[in-house]
C-alpha cells in the first residue's frame, strides 16, 4: 500500500461529484466521512473494491482524529504518522465491519 496521501487542496472528484480526500489509500468526503449525508457521498463500494473485497452492506469506516502536516499528508493524531498501521489499517477495519454486519444480519 502506498503512503501517498492527498491534502484537501488536491481533492479528487468521485461518486456523486463530492470533493474527496485520500488517506492512506482510502477515500473519504471532504468532511472526513466514508458516508456523508451533507455531500450525498458513499465511498464504501470504492474502498471495498480497492482492497479487493466484495461490496457488502456494512457500517462506514470512521476516520480517526487526524492532522495535516506541512507536506499536506494526513497523520493520525495518536501516533503522528501518515501510514499508521493501527489507525489507517483500512482493509482490516473493513473486514471487521463486514463480519459485524454478517453477524447482525443473522440475529434478525
Amino acid at each position: 500500500m502506498s503512503a501517498d496521501l492527498q491534502s484537501p487542496t488536491s481533492a479528487q472528484f468521485s461518486a456523486g461529484s463530492a470533493n474527496t480526500i485520500e488517506v492512506n489509500d482510502c477515500v473519504f468526503c471532504q468532511h472526513g466521512k466514508e458516508v456523508c449525508s451533507d455531500c450525498d457521498y458513499d465511498g464504501r463500494e470504492e474502498n471495498d473494491g480497492f482492497f479487493g473485497l466484495e461490496n457488502k452492506e456494512r457500517d462506514p469506516l470512521e476516520m480517526p482524529t487526524s492532522t495535516i502536516n506541512k507536506a499536506g499528508v494526513y497523520q493520525c493524531k495518536k501516533h503522528g504518522t501518515g501510514n499508521c498501521g493501527q489507525c489507517f489499517n483500512w482493509k482490516k477495519q473493513i473486514t471487521k465491519l463486514h463480519r459485524e454486519a454478517a453477524k447482525a444480519g443473522r440475529r434478525k
